[in-house]
């Protein structure tokens, strides 16, 4: 678990699935920037995050 509550594990083939309590539907996951993960300085490029619309747990893939 990271210092700012956002889990990491690694990338899964197939459906994005929550990490937490295995939801796995398309319209419960929801993406969002990451604006603590730089992946370019210039231009400037984010990671992105997901967040489970059942139980609430984020997360982001490595």
């Amino acid at each position: 678990m990271a210092d700012d509550g956002i889990l990491t594990i690694e990338k899964s083939e197939g459906r994005r699935v929550c990490p937490n309590c295995g939801e796995e539907k398309k319209e419960m996951i929801h993406e969002s920037t990451d604006k603590g993960n730089i992946i370019s300085d210039y231009p400037r490029m984010y990671g992105h995050k997901y967040k489970c619309g059942s139980c609430g747990t984020e997360w982001r893939e490595k």
